[in-house]
Formats: structure tokens, sequence, C-alpha cells
């Protein structure tokens, strides 16, 4: 089951915006199991070009 808490860590990873051994530690879930389900997700949600050209937020490691 995904909880609330880890679709919002899948949603930010998906952006770019968190690293996923970071959010593995701070869900306390092993890190393969994230990555997992990080995988199912981004297959699950395709990124199309559209989606792209309008985001205009800076992803991590470029937020200071």
């Amino acid at each position: 089951m995904i909880t609330p808490e880890i679709e919002e860590a899948l949603r930010l990873l998906y952006r770019g915006q968190t690293n996923v051994a970071i959010k593995a530690k701070e869900l306390k879930i092993p890190l393969p199991k994230l990555k997992q389900l990080f995988n199912t997700y981004a297959h699950q949600n395709p990124i199309t070009e559209n989606a792209w050209s309008g985001d205009i937020e800076l992803s991590w490691p470029y937020v200071t």
C-alpha cells in the first residue's frame, strides 16, 4: 500500500526535486523498495514534451 507520504515522495522524485536515498531514509523504507516503487510510478506517468515545456521550477541540486 502506498501511503500519502510515499506518494508525495514519488512525485518529488519524478520532478527531480529530491534524492531517492534521502527519501528512503526519511520514510524509513529500504532503498531497493523505494527504487522499485519509483520505477513503477515513472512507467505509469510517462513524460511528454508538453509537460516539461511549462516546467519553470528549479530542480535539485540547483535549488540553493
